[in-house]
């Protein structure tokens, strides 16, 4: 998970006071796009043009600045009353400067969304006087009927509405408690065991969990990938897959199959299911849609890899959250999430962006 230097930790929240919207009360939304040359998910945040939303920055970031020490930067979105876009919204923000080194071509910079008073969330939460509460909805680097997929995110919270479907942070199918880890900016829960089939792999628990939207996959601690592996393979190998057919991996997996034997379901492929129990109770079922890389026409490969340091025991990674929607809430402490929209016969992509009238 990259963070970022800061060259700005405060141009005082009291100076940004001076200069502030007056807040709406409303949350604002935006548009989600996944960019596929890096995986990294956007939004267009600064003047029309995309920032890259980071779960784990504490601050804003931005590539040009008219200071090296930091600036007070416009950035903007849509009101929102969680179904439709209402109005757009502009607002001061303080940010940093200078960016990581690998960003989509059109980005301008780096949304920080983790839990500090700098970050993206928190200063939206500040001038509009909302919540300081993320729903975010990540989408696939798939079509639809209408384009390339396109995902949501409400700055605020929500309600998140999809047409006909009602609102869906209220339909979570699991809630677990947001921790720290060793003074790391971004967001922790604590698992409590790992499952393939329902049947617990061989790690012994409490497990940190962290969560990035700039990895693209779940990588996990060399003992827990290797245990995760087994167990898989067991399953996959096991009367209840026949389908399953080994091929050649492809890098950075090490498990591939062949496609074409798969069934295919409205959760993605027919695979081994794999539960991440969390604590409190509540299960992160990860089905063959956020499971399974489609690598090429006759190829899917289980999408986890090997963390290449012992902490924290994972950090789940862009693809594992993408078309479910997590609700992130700093001030409870909280994470929500939904089961696999398109389970249900939905996607991130059923938020209805016309403006409303």
């Amino acid at each position: 998970m990259w963070s970022p230097k800061l060259f700005l930790v405060s141009l005082c929240i009291s100076a940004l006071s001076t200069c502030t919207a007056a807040g709406g009360g409303k949350p604002l939304v935006s548009a989600v796009t996944k960019d596929a040359s890096t995986s990294l998910y956007t939004a267009p945040l600064k003047d029309g043009r995309p920032l890259v939303l980071d779960l784990s920055g504490p601050v804003i970031t931005l590539t040009t600045c008219s200071s090296k020490n930091g600036t007070v930067t416009t950035l903007s979105a849509n009101a929102t009353d969680g179904a439709n876009p209402l109005f757009p919204v502009s607002f001061p923000a303080a940010a940093s400067c200078g960016a990581p080194p690998k960003l989509p071509a059109a980005a301008v910079g780096v949304a920080g969304l983790g839990p500090s008073s700098q970050s993206f969330l928190a200063q939206v939460a500040r001038t509009q006087k909302v919540a300081n509460k993320l729903a975010l909805c990540l989408p696939s680097d798939g079509k639809t009927t209408s384009g390339n997929s396109v995902g949501v995110a409400i700055f605020g919270g929500g309600p998140l509405i999809f047409p006909d479907r009602g609102d869906f942070t209220t339909m979570l199918a699991g809630t677990a408690p947001l921790r720290g880890f060793s003074g790391s900016p971004g967001y922790y829960v604590t698992a409590t065991g790992i499952a393939v089939e329902q049947t617990r792999i061989g790690v012994t628990g409490p497990l940190v969990v962290g969560l990035s939207s700039t990895a693209p996959y779940t990588a996990l601690r060399p003992d827990v990938y290797a245990a995760l592996v087994r167990a898989f393979d067991q399953a996959a190998t096991g009367p209840n897959f026949p389908w399953m057919s080994r091929v050649a991996a492809v890098a950075p997996f090490e498990r591939c199959y062949d496609s074409t034997k798969l069934p295919p379901t409205r959760s993605g492929y027919a695979v081994p299911q794999i539960d991440l129990v969390l604590e409190g109770g509540s299960t992160y079922f990860v089905t063959g849609g956020n499971s399974m890389v489609q690598v090429s026409a006759n190829t899917a490969c289980l999408g986890f890899v090997r963390a290449a340091g012992q902490a924290p025991a994972a950090v789940l990674g862009g693809f594992q959250m993408e078309n479910r929607l997590l609700v992130l809430d700093v001030e409870k402490k909280q994470l929500g999430f939904t089961t696999f929209l398109n389970g249900v016969g939905l996607s991130c992509s059923n938020f209805n962006f016309t403006l409303a009238a």
